[in-house]
């Protein structure tokens, strides 16, 4: 190969990430000082093509006032990105082809089998299109339209909406919405679901699994260079973001009777027990099962506890680690460290209140409280943490 034609192919693969500092340095302006400090730290670090340094970096937090910077460190920390930005650009066009062929292709056998009415997964599908239609109802974005621009009027969005929830499984199109005037933001949550049931049959689909995607989904639509990527493209970069998040945590989801989670909520006690005896005397004197507080932790990762903006800072801390699980532990030592003084001095029913009440945490606060208690007891709790992956791997 010439000297030219080599010029030529680093241009190609530079070509992509070049136009993303381009964009990074541009809608960095608008942000706050400490925004573009940030951003410049940031680019730096890219440059290393170092997974754990971007690691770093969401571990002390992303700015939200530049969505775009979270929507790329989350797809590195997930795995559809690689450490090295120039194979970006030709990283998401292989992988955005792969997952629209795998989308055509589920596509077809959901029309025969309806066609054919041998449809062999009706009640999961079911499933999955229900449970959507209960993700984050409190956050509008999930409802509208993915072009608001085809929207003639409110009445129909609402018209639309209606329909949606109370759909029969009789036509492809209620779950593909090949008429792009109709479909919702939604309606590509449950795609993706159905999609990635259907490619990870070992794993399904459990009820939950929608608490799992929205956060990623919505991270990348509102990620500021949404309007450079197609529809599609965001879809498609949700669910490989969502398959390896799911490799993650599927088994969880799947072990009998839950014994994964059992042990993941053992070894959480046994932490906080290091980190205050007096929380966790009180606990267990009141013999409040693990149930009803940090099991839902381990299988939603907080997704149901916080709001979404809120939701969005934690998962930069959870994802900043290899082991999903591991900062769940230091964020639900802080988050009962935080309840403290209702816990150690009340009774069972003022403790059972304060630990359903996520309202009146500073979610800032909570992630500060986190980092603090693993710097202090990491030399003391991380050989702990880190066995959880191994002992569930032999359950």
């Amino acid at each position: 190969m010439e000297l030219e034609d080599l010029n030529k192919e680093e241009s190609k693969h530079y070509k992509y990430v070049n136009n993303f500092f381009a964009k990074l340095n541009k809608y960095a302006l608008d942000c706050s000082d400490s925004t573009k400090k940030f951003v410049s730290f940031t680019m730096n670090t890219l440059i290393e093509k170092k997974k754990q340094l971007i690691s770093n970096i969401s571990e002390k937090g992303i700015p939200d006032d530049l969505p775009m910077l979270r929507a790329y460190i989350w797809k590195i920390l997930l795995n559809l990105l690689p450490e090295d930005p120039s194979l970006w650009g030709e990283t998401l066009k292989k992988k955005r082809i792969e997952y629209h062929n795998y989308r055509e292709l589920i596509e077809a056998k959901l029309k025969k089998e309806i066609e054919e009415k041998k449809y062999k997964s009706i009640d999961e599908l079911e499933q999955i299109i229900k449970d959507a239609y209960r993700t984050n109802t409190s956050v509008p974005f999930f409802f509208e339209p993915t072009n608001k621009d085809n929207l003639q009027n409110d009445e129909e969005h609402l018209k639309q909406l209606k329909k949606r929830k109370n759909c029969t499984i009789n036509s492809v199109n209620e779950i593909y919405y090949n008429e792009k005037e109709y479909e919702l933001h939604v309606d590509v949550l449950k795609r993706i679901l159905f999609i990635h049931t259907k490619f990870c049959a070992a794993i399904s689909y459990h009820q939950g699994m929608n608490e799992l995607i929205a956060p990623i989904y919505y991270c990348f639509s509102y990620d500021k260079t949404y309007k450079n990527e197609t529809h599609e493209d965001i879809e498609a970069d949700t669910y490989w973001c969502f398959h390896y998040l799911m490799s993650q945590v599927g088994q969880s989801f799947v072990s009998a009777n839950n014994e994964g989670i059992k042990i993941k909520s053992s070894i959480f006690f046994k932490c906080l027990k290091i980190v205050d005896i007096d929380i966790s005397n009180k606990l267990k004197e009141l013999n409040i099962p693990k149930e009803y507080y940090c099991h839902k932790w381990f299988l939603l990762l907080f997704s149901q506890e916080f709001q979404l903006k809120d939701l969005l800072k934690i998962w930069d801390l959870i994802f900043s680690k290899e082991d999903v699980y591991y900062y769940v532990i230091y964020i639900g030592i802080a988050f009962l460290m935080l309840k403290r003084e209702f816990i150690v001095k009340g009774d069972m029913i003022v403790v059972l209140k304060e630990l359903g009440n996520y309202k009146n945490i500073n979610i800032d606060e909570l992630i500060q409280k986190a980092k603090e208690i693993r710097k202090s007891y990491s030399g003391l709790l991380d050989d702990i943490i880190l066995k959880t992956t191994e002992i569930i791997n032999d359950v």
